[in-house]
């Protein structure tokens, strides 16, 4: 038999865990990355061989509950855009002769990816997309109109340039390189290698959970050539007549200079 009280009891619970559920998604908003970097200059020296760095940070959320179910993070490390030619070499009458190019814009000079775990259990593939989280998932932009329109014909060479990029160690994707120390700390370390270029980098932390972006938080990171190396590397960008200048002039003298040495000897 219906009984008012009974249906009353449950109407309370039900509307106590929907308070409950409401509450709990408030304070899941309310998650934030706190992150820091052990260095955000690296001096780049004729003795540098390469660095490393680690990344460490905490999920502050006011709710204990929340901050102890499941999430990811994703470290992302890009460098100073740059512009990039991709050739392609085929075998002409026994000869390798380059047999089309194709030209790409603004194409991270250095990226590295760390994260949790595979990225595409992380989130779905139109979300890393839009982040541009994975090498395969950067946008490369055309710089050459004629060649724009064969899409298949870009992505052949979009391929080749991340396949090369892989290879020098400045395209780097380290699953499982984003490491828990309890419930909200984390670490992650990523590798430069020595022939990294010098300029700005920003490095972007992304907290997922259940497939969804819940906060970014970024930090600087500064590559820059010191000491004998950067007064080189200024005059060659700043005063580049004065740069060829100076290297003739030094060519010059170490001919003459060795010219000398083997007479005598």
């Amino acid at each position: 038999m219906w009984h008012p009280s009974t249906t009353g009891k449950s109407a309370r619970r039900m509307l106590l865990i929907l308070l409950l559920v409401i509450a709990n998604s408030k304070h899941a908003d309310a998650e934030q990355l706190v992150t820091d970097l052990s260095d955000h200059l690296i001096k780049v020296q004729s003795t540098f061989t390469g660095a490393k760095i680690l990344l460490f940070g905490a999920i502050e959320a006011e709710n204990l509950f929340v901050s102890s179910l499941a999430k990811d993070v994703v470290v992302v490390v890009r460098g100073p855009a740059e512009d990039i030619t991709a050739r392609r070499k085929e075998k002409v009458a026994g000869i390798w002769m380059n047999y089309g190019s194709q030209i790409f814009k603004n194409i991270p000079s250095y990226y590295a990816v760390a994260s949790t775990r595979a990225l595409s259990a992380i989130a779905a593939p139109e979300v890393l997309q839009r982040y541009q989280i994975g090498a395969n998932n950067l946008k490369f932009l055309s710089g050459d109109n004629e060649n724009a329109a064969d899409k298949k014909n870009v992505e052949m060479f979009k391929k080749a340039v991340i396949k090369l990029k892989k290879k020098d160690s400045l395209f780097v994707e380290d699953t499982g390189g984003v490491r828990f120390l309890g419930n909200t700390l984390f670490r992650a370390n990523v590798e430069l290698p020595a022939i990294v270029t010098v300029g700005n980098y920003s490095a972007d932390v992304y907290l997922f959970r259940d497939g969804k972006l819940i906060h970014v938080q970024n930090s600087p990171l500064f590559i820059s050539k010191t000491g004998f190396e950067r007064f080189i590397y200024d005059m060659a960008q700043k005063r580049p007549t004065l740069y060829g200048i100076v290297a003739v002039i030094i060519a010059l003298f170490s001919g003459w200079l060795a010219a000398v040495i083997f007479r005598k000897s």
